[in-house]
């Protein structure tokens, strides 16, 4: 099918696209394009107007600043997956780029396209829960605020953004301590495809073994990143095995109530859910005691 008709813009800088925003009533905001363009060929969307972001260099980088690593919106997979920063720093989101679909996808694919469409399904929400990331949304006249991943995501392709007001221009990663390690794991029918269950995961160890912080977030399994509290609880303070690892993954499942689609039954997801929990844990771990790469 064919779109409906819309008036296309291609603004050269930030504030330009937001007063476009804020000007042109049910305009959407063109990143990557690759699910936006689908929903609308398949008329499930309408926009009146698309304010195509590929031109806004200003939105594309990774640097640092004070110990945080600041990704430009507009700045695609490949770049991050090519990133030694983020290789070396923040393993779990390294493992989520690399197992984001294919070479194609990761050339046109943005950060920041990807986390303002919310999919529940998609790879990098639960890293940015699990990575307690932060999000920058922008609106016309220079207004600008800080959104916690974890309030970022409201519902399934629901976000905190205001609608046909902000923007979302950089996502902030904070520095972990040393002692960090984290890991991603997910289960698709191909590698290609979006998850059935996926889980990230970032802790923290002291010295003498046990576990300082632990974040574990489900995805796949929610419409929105699913906090795995009950693991989190069992893993604080505590010297990481097997074991532990199964108490850990068991409790915070024990709630999750999975959906059932084409895909996979409810009861399939939350033992999925169960078996990488504990996988993830016991990697994450031996990352953060220096045992894995």
């Amino acid at each position: 099918m064919r779109p409906a008709p819309f008036e296309y813009y291609a603004p050269t800088s930030l504030e330009e696209a937001l007063r476009l925003l804020s000007e042109k009533e049910g305009a959407k905001l063109l990143a990557g394009g690759q699910s936006l363009l689908a929903l609308m060929k398949l008329r499930l969307l309408a926009p009146t107007a698309l304010i195509d972001l590929n031109r806004i260099r200003e939105l594309r980088y990774i640097k640092e600043e004070d110990g945080w690593l600041l990704i430009g919106a507009m700045t695609i997979y490949d770049e991050l997956e090519q990133s030694p920063l983020i290789r070396e720093r923040y393993p779990a989101l390294h493992e989520a780029l690399y197992r984001l679909g294919d070479q194609q996808v990761r050339n046109r694919g943005t950060i920041g396209g990807s986390l303002a469409h919310a999919d529940p399904s998609a790879n990098l929400p639960p890293v940015m829960v699990a990575l307690k990331a932060q999000m920058v949304a922008a609106r016309a006249g220079g207004g600008r605020r800080v959104i916690q991943a974890d309030e970022f995501f409201v519902d399934a392709f629901t976000t905190a953004l205001e609608p046909d007001k902000e923007a979302l221009v950089e996502v902030r990663l904070p520095p972990w301590p040393r002692g960090s390690g984290g890991a991603y794991m997910k289960l698709s029918k191909r590698e290609i495809d979006f998850s059935i269950v996926e889980v990230a995961v970032q802790m923290t160890v002291g010295d003498d073994g046990g576990v300082k912080e632990a974040r574990v977030v489900l995805g796949s399994v929610a419409p929105k990143p699913y906090r795995a509290v009950g693991a989190e609880e069992v893993l604080a303070g505590a010297k990481v095995d097997e074991g532990l690892a199964a108490r850990a993954a068991e409790a915070g499942t024990r709630d999750l109530e999975p959906p059932s689609d084409v895909q996979a039954s409810s009861w399939y997801r939350k033992e999925v859910s169960r078996v990488l929990v504990k996988r993830a844990i016991l990697k994450a771990y031996a990352r953060a005691r220096g045992m894995e790469q």
